[in-house]
């Protein structure tokens, strides 16, 4: 285990990326520490990933045996009827540090895995959620922070943004996500 004492979720992150890379898992990281990537800086005392557990790859069973056996204690939650998230696992370490892994997210789609970016952090390859990802995502969330780390995200990193991408991958998040967007465009005209 790499975190040596409470506040280094980030280092667990990287321990529980080993045990998804270990069990071949498709991940990518969300949340604050992809706003971070995307140039929005802001605390938090978690990290948090997306994982695809599909029919005929790894269950949620052999993902919890392995996490336990790396010396974690998990918690399974399933989501309820109208809740946007299937489920959330959450890994955490003796030092309280967390990871929340996030599955079946209503709207994303696979295809959300293989436009991840691959990145370096702490000498460890990871893979990010791509940007256009990234801000479909939080749009859906829809929380006011959320939705300022869309406008944040898009701010900063507008040059590289894929307009046409992002109103393609907001779509299957609904009418609420796509008007946060036309809002969000109208009020940060990306270039």
């Amino acid at each position: 285990m790499r975190a040596k004492g409470h506040g280094q979720s980030a280092l667990l992150l990287l321990d529980v990326i080993g045990v998804l890379n270990a069990l071949h898992v498709p991940y990518a990281i969300v949340g604050a520490t992809a706003a971070s990537f995307y140039g929005v800086v802001r605390g938090t005392m978690d990290a948090d990933a997306v994982v695809s557990l599909r029919a005929g790859q790894v269950g949620i069973t052999t993902l919890i045996k392995r996490l336990k056996k790396a010396g974690l204690k998990t918690t399974h939650r399933a989501g309820e009827f109208r809740d946007p998230i299937g489920a959330i696992l959450r890994a955490e370490d003796r030092f309280s540090n967390r990871v929340d892994l996030l599955m079946e997210i209503r709207g994303m789609t696979d295809t959300a895995f293989s436009r991840a970016v691959d990145t370096e952090y702490r000498k460890t390859k990871v893979r990010m959620i791509g940007l256009e990802d990234f801000i479909a995502m939080k749009l859906f969330a829809g929380g006011p922070k959320d939705v300022s780390d869309a406008a944040g995200a898009l701010a900063v990193s507008s040059r590289k943004l894929n307009l046409t991408l992002l109103r393609e991958v907001v779509q299957p998040y609904g009418r609420d996500a796509s008007q946060r967007l036309q809002a969000l465009l109208k009020a940060h005209r990306p270039r």
